[in-house]
């Protein structure tokens, strides 16, 4: 391939109409500048200029040739343009990704607000529950719950995020309620694959591994099967606020407090970033995300009150 330089000076040299002038354009020796379109002409076989001791002109192949040379200048000013804005102006787009839960009960009120604050920046939100590699997949910014592994990024903590234990009445029905985490191992339990132990803090035994009714990759899954009745689950509180109220769920255990998951902000580097990844970083640095660590859940209730 044609250097792009020697094709830029090449049009500089027909345009100036002189090797001198062209060259002196862009910083080079009348020498140099002959030198390298010399090379371009022996590179490409064909004779780009006509040079007289008075002037420089196309000759046709060069004027055909010239067509592209205008483009490719014309593409790269315009590169510049864009690239400027994004880094003067919050605009252009951010791919992100996060776990599916999250993507559903969380993301919609967040990105909302930040849409609202940057309007000409677009999002696309890669919902998914394993990680994506974030430089293979061109990923801005993912949410991870749990500790990031595997990849030398950049974090930032978001939140602890509070979980419950939760049941339907449809459950209770036909099953005493636990009294304490022992008592989880004599019930029908929702698990989450990737965090298959239940803890809770200042019990005797702190690491509780149910028994297993239903397991899944998803938490929507799991939450959507223990709203049927299916059995016991621990889920993030957050996304049970709307059943507790309703009285379609009921918290199990609230003298027990499991612990709290983590979500984190994993970034490739702090070098050189866009105003739209500036604009999103301070967006997340302002937001209120005491509905992840603390969610309000109103009083228990159940059909063993």
């Amino acid at each position: 391939m044609d250097s792009l330089d020697d094709m830029l000076l090449l049009l500089e040299v027909a345009e100036a109409g002189s090797f001198t002038r062209g060259g002196q354009r862009i910083g080079l020796p009348k020498s140099t500048a002959s030198q390298r379109i010399a090379r371009l002409e022996a590179r490409l076989g064909l004779r780009l200029l006509n040079r007289s001791t008075r002037q420089v002109t196309p000759t046709s192949a060069g004027e055909v040739y010239l067509q592209h040379c205008r483009r490719v200048r014309d593409e790269a000013r315009e590169a510049a343009v864009v690239m400027g804005h994004l880094k003067t102006r919050p605009e252009g787009q951010l791919r992100i990704t996060c776990p599916e839960i999250t993507a559903v009960h969380f993301m919609p009120g967040f990105l909302h607000a930040f849409a609202q604050a940057n309007p000409a920046i677009s999002v696309q939100l890669i919902a998914i529950n394993r990680p994506l590699d974030l430089l293979q997949d061109r990923i801005d910014f993912a949410f991870r719950v749990g500790a990031p592994q595997g990849q030398d990024m950049i974090l930032r903590r978001i939140s602890a995020i509070r979980r419950v234990v939760v049941a339907a009445p449809e459950y209770l029905e036909t099953s005493l309620p636990p009294l304490c985490p022992a008592d989880l191992t004599q019930h029908r339990c929702l698990i989450y694959d990737t965090h298959p132990h239940w803890t809770f803090a200042g019990t005797e035994t702190p690491d509780l591994r149910p028994t297993v009714s239903l397991s899944s990759d998803s938490m929507g899954f799991l939450l959507r099967a223990c709203l049927q009745g299916s059995g016991i689950a621990l889920l993030p509180a957050y996304i049970c606020q709307s059943a507790l109220a309703s009285g379609a769920l009921v918290q199990l255990l609230p003298d027990w407090l499991p612990t709290p998951y983590e979500m984190s902000m994993i970034f490739p580097s702090r070098e050189n970033p866009s105003r739209a990844q500036l604009a999103f970083r301070d967006h997340v640095d302002g937001y209120d995300f005491s509905t992840l660590a603390g969610a309000e859940l109103g009083p228990v209730s159940g059909p063993f009150d």
